[in-house]
């Protein structure tokens, strides 16, 4: 009979290999990207994994963990270097992890023992550098600096954190100045892995507000690790594209941020900001006072003028009226005196021509009539020169037709047809037998 075979329980099993895992694996530094980062009770899971240059596939991803009080730890540690950041996603981090196997469900994990946050720093260093370069190359990066701010910002579109100290300090400032500002919010998580999306999401809404004079984009105090969420090259290309000046407090007086530096202006804090707007303002209300005064006294100075003008005028005309009048006087008795002696004059040479002009009337009717009755005379002769009865009397004579119209052309004479013929002393009657027509030779 053979032997029966050994078996083991699945426990059993598990638990050697966690035990050959733990004692044959060294603890080793491993770098790569955050793809993944969880928190779930006690527990942070986080997946690491490798990409190919320009690839978002990964080659190969390795599940971590590390207790929340550990990530604290970490953090901490991250939060006091002079460029401090947090474990988040997408960071490039190298990790000393601690080889491991999760007995339960057979699966193998590691967990995290420490950071290096040299690496972390130079690949930020080289990622902020890249999004320079890219935004240098495109024209970008001065892009939102050279628009015009409006000489009244009074209409600001803001981005901040709903009920943030940010936003009540930012307003308050705004309130204080006593200048009608008005405040149109897009709220936006100001930290955290939400800091992209919510902040693009902002500033989309703002740049199809119509009206704007100009975008504010402020946080509070807190991590100087958040300041690298703002080192985003999608927020950078955002700020740089819009239309409105975009001015910048995330709180922060000696670290500055990517967007920072696309930004028309970069601000210290929430507070500066709206001071930055509220001084705008006062410069171009001083500007208006002053253009006020001048107006007002240059308007004094043209009144005096004007004033100084009219009364030397007056002066004048009350200095010369009276000579003018005894002028004009004179002169209006030099032509009574002329009037009185030639109208007599006037009178009696229009009355002699009014008598040449009756007697003139008078011959010229009779002429008119008489030429009249010679014109009515000569028409009468020729009318009586005209009659056919005389024409025959001086031995011609007529001959018509039928119709009684005058024989002038053969075609007017028919074969058969009758004819009369006037004389002075009668009339002959005659048929037509044939008709004989003489052509006259073409010339």
């Amino acid at each position: 009979m053979d032997e029966a075979k050994k078996s083991f329980p699945v426990s059993r099993y598990l638990a050697s290999v966690k035990r050959l895992v733990t004692e044959q694996i060294p603890e080793i530094w491993v770098h790569g990207v955050i793809s993944q980062m969880t928190v779930r009770d006690r527990i942070c899971y986080l997946t690491l994994s490798e990409y190919a240059e320009g690839d978002v596939r990964p080659l190969a991803s390795l599940s971590l963990t590390l207790f929340n009080s550990e990530l604290d730890a970490l953090n901490l540690k991250l939060s006091k270097l002079p460029k401090p950041f947090s474990l988040a996603q997408e960071l490039k981090v190298s990790l000393l992890l601690q080889a491991d196997f999760y007995v339960p469900q057979g699966r193998f994990q590691a967990k995290v023992i420490d950071i290096d946050p040299v690496y972390t720093l130079g690949e930020l260093a080289l990622t902020r550098q890249g999004i320079l370069q890219r935004l240098d190359k495109e024209g970008l990066r001065d892009r939102n600096r050279l628009l015009p701010m409006p000489p009244l910002p009074l209409r600001v579109g803001l981005v901040t954190a709903p009920g943030s100290a940010a936003y009540h300090d930012f307003t308050k400032t705004l309130s204080a100045s006593g200048f009608a500002f008005e405040v149109v919010p897009a709220y936006a998580r100001m930290q955290g892995n939400e800091t992209e999306s919510t902040v693009l999401q902002a500033l989309g809404k703002l740049a199809v507000t119509p009206g704007l004079d100009v975008i504010c984009i402020v946080r509070g105090g807190g991590s100087k690790s958040d300041l690298n969420y703002f080192d985003s090259e999608a927020l950078c290309r955002a700020i740089a594209m819009s239309a409105t000046p975009v001015l910048t407090g995330i709180g922060h007086e000696i670290d500055q941020s990517l967007v920072d530096l696309v930004a028309w202006r970069a601000c210290i804090t929430p507070t500066d900001s709206a001071k930055f707007l509220v001084a705008c303002v006062d410069t171009a209300w001083t500007d208006v006072q002053d253009c006020v005064r001048t107006i007002s006294r240059r308007t004094a100075s043209k009144l005096e003028r004007e004033r100084s003008r009219f009364q030397n005028l007056v002066r004048n005309v009350v200095r010369g009226v009276p000579g003018r009048l005894v002028r004009e006087g004179e002169k209006l008795r030099n032509l009574q005196r002329n009037l009185q002696r030639s109208l007599p004059k006037l009178f009696v040479q229009e009355r002699q021509n009014m008598d040449r002009n009756r007697i003139g009337l008078r011959q010229g009717v009779g002429k008119i009539l008489h030429l009249a009755s010679l014109e009515q005379s000569l028409a009468n002769e020729k009318i009586k020169a005209a009659d056919p009865l005389r024409i025959v009397k001086r031995g011609y004579s007529i001959t018509t037709g039928p119709s009684g119209k005058a024989i002038r052309q053969p075609e007017q004479i028919a074969q058969g047809s009758e004819l009369t013929t006037r004389f002075a002393w009668g009339e002959v009657r005659s048929t037509v037998v044939g008709k004989t027509v003489d052509k006259q030779p073409s010339r």
